[in-house]
């Protein structure tokens, strides 16, 4: 009877995704593109480095669709195909609670600026705009709000949530070692303090006031109005109703969204709006380049291989750095003759010191054999500095976080928790004095805490001297910089930390100049996330989504109580949960 039943779930698991399958297989039509077209960028989600390739992400059963939510690298994609493709007379914008860092927020931007010389009409909608939202919207020749809608404009903020005190309550205490000075190494700080330190706050607020200065210059620029006005606006948050902002010139007027539709008809010399045609960043971005365009027909390629998440060991995902993974898709693109050159898209906080120096290895071995570029996204700092550090070029955006250069140890004792909260202890039988390192059921005695020191200021100094060789920098100057300190990719640039600053597009240019190519293929590595295994976790049948089901809403809490033992060991990684709104 047992038997019979798993045989029949197998059975009808089976045919459930072999029939999504077939479902999918029929909606994929090639995407016809007619006469003033529009490109529709609808940017109100999380954007990730690229779009996921499993065909049921976000599908809904009752249309049979599947909604799909595109990666950067797709919409800058689509962005530069509608200002070439002259079939595209403009683009439409939906962004106003879009979810994304900045360093993706100003690429995208500094796209839609050059898409712009094109002379095509860019438009903006949406019934509230977030701060985020506005920045990117801030680029069109016109932005519609309506009028009972909200506009955010009110600088920008960094919010550091602390454990101390949850530790406390449940009886678990933070045991940390830093770098001896690496006083700016605040990652620590949230199971150490109640509230941030003074290197911390020092260091957020230089790289805070670094990101809103390229955000008040780019929209001054677009809005026409002064930096000054900007923070003068921003410091009384006046522009909050959109007819206000309107009297401001932060938006072109109120409208609700049947007016914008008629501008669109308007722009597009439609009779009415059934006949405009709003193409998705994912449609444009799929569409056959012309003969004309440089990268159609070439043997030679350049590989992409995005590294995205958090570093440790293992496989990882699409959204987590694992070193294997990471590391064989350098491998192979190094490895493979027809790729003439290599660029590295970083977004990462950093991580696992040994899954760090596996990727970092790699690296190496692939620029000995062809120009290694590396691109910074969002976030490019500590761990994912240290495999980036000994690249050809580092491209970053004026807004990517970036440096965090230095190392830390952090264990946990939960020797209250299992003493006097739950009343167990442990007798330990042991051969020699350390055999019970780390032993969760007891704090770190005096002469571990001083090995650990040792060792993580050896790390520490390899770090400095990997930067220092890479960057080719001096040791001590790199220790000036380092000691944990976060930096912004602007500063980085004056530092001697970035080489250009800009978006994946140059460092792809880059790439390409140094290998000498004036036509190319782009390749992208590691490979996407088996479909099948996607499309279990899109059904919930893979055991973490069993869990995210049941907890609901509960489950970042899971997700946050779970890391804390994930990040024991050695790390390279920037502040946790480092909030900038």
């Amino acid at each position: 009877m047992l038997i019979a039943s798993i045989l029949g779930g197998a059975i009808l698991i089976f045919l459930i995704v072999f029939t999504l399958i077939g479902i999918g297989m029929a909606g994929q039509k090639e995407f016809e593109l007619k006469e003033n077209a529009v490109l529709f960028l609808d940017l109100n989600y999380p954007i990730n480095e690229r779009e996921s390739k499993n065909p049921f992400e976000n599908f809904d059963p009752i249309r049979g669709q599947s909604q799909k939510t595109v990666g950067l690298y797709e919409i800058v994609k689509a962005i530069k195909e509608a200002e070439e493709n002259e079939k595209i007379a403009g683009i439409y914008i939906n962004a106003g609670s879009v979810v994304a860092g900045m360093g993706t927020l100003k690429e995208i931007r500094d796209a839609l600026v050059k898409f712009k010389k094109s002379g095509k009409f860019i438009i903006a909608f949406d019934e509230n705009l977030s701060q985020r939202g506005y920045y990117l919207s801030s680029v069109a020749d016109s932005i519609y709000v309506p009028e009972e809608g909200i506009v955010e404009f009110g600088g920008l903020s960094t919010a550091v949530p602390f454990y101390r005190k949850f530790l406390e309550n449940v009886g678990i205490k933070a045991e940390v070692v830093r770098g001896s000075n690496n006083k700016f190494k605040s990652a620590v700080e949230p199971f150490l303090e109640y509230q941030i330190s003074e290197a911390n706050r020092e260091q957020i607020s230089t790289f805070q006031n670094s990101i809103w200065s390229v955000l008040r210059a780019d929209i001054a620029t677009s809005r026409n109005i002064s930096p000054e006005k900007l923070d003068e606006i921003a410091n009384t948050r006046e522009a909050t109703m959109p007819q206000r902002a309107a009297e401001l010139g932060l938006i072109t007027r109120t409208a609700y969204l049947d007016e914008v539709r008629d501008v669109l008809v308007s722009l597009t010399n439609k009779e009415k709006f059934e006949d405009v045609q709003l193409a998705s960043a994912s449609q444009v971005a799929s569409l056959k380049k012309s003969s004309k365009d440089k990268t159609k027909s070439s043997r030679d390629r350049i590989a992409i291989v995005f590294a995205q998440g958090e570093i440790g060991s293992g496989e990882g995902s699409d959204t987590e750095i694992g070193s294997d993974r990471i590391a064989e898709a350098i491998r192979k693109a190094h490895e493979d003759e027809k790729v003439k050159a290599i660029v590295m898209r970083v977004n990462s906080p950093g991580g696992a010191v040994l899954a760090s120096d596996i990727i970092l290895r790699e690296v190496i071995r692939a620029k000995e054999k062809k120009p290694f570029i590396v691109s910074f996204g969002d976030l490019a700092a500590s761990g994912g500095y240290y495999i980036s550090c000994m690249a050809d070029t580092i491209v970053a955006q004026p807004t990517t976080i970036t440096g965090s250069i230095g190392v830390f140890g952090l264990f946990f004792s939960a020797q209250d928790l299992l003493n006097n909260k739950l009343g167990i202890r442990f007798d330990v039988v042991k051969t020699h004095e350390y055999a019970d390192f780390g032993a969760i059921d007891r704090p770190l005695r005096e002469s571990e805490r001083q090995y650990l020191q040792r060792y993580i200021d050896k790390f520490y100094g390899g770090f400095l001297k990997k930067v220092a060789t890479g960057r080719s920098l001096d040791s001590l100057y790199v220790d000036s910089i380092g000691q944990g300190r976060v930096w912004t990719g602007e500063w980085g640039l004056k530092l001697g930390l970035v080489d250009v600053l800009g978006g994946l597009q140059d460092a792809i240019d880059i790439a390409a100049k140094k290998a000498g190519l004036e036509t190319y293929k782009i390749v992208t590595y590691p490979e996407p996330e088996d479909p099948i295994t996607a499309i279990l976790k899109q059904l919930g049948l893979d055991p973490q989504s069993k869990i995210k089901k049941q907890l609901g809403m509960f489950y970042p809490y899971y997700e946050k109580i779970k890391n804390l033992y994930k990040q024991q060991g050695l790390l390279m990684r920037m502040e946790y949960d480092l909030l900038i709104q």
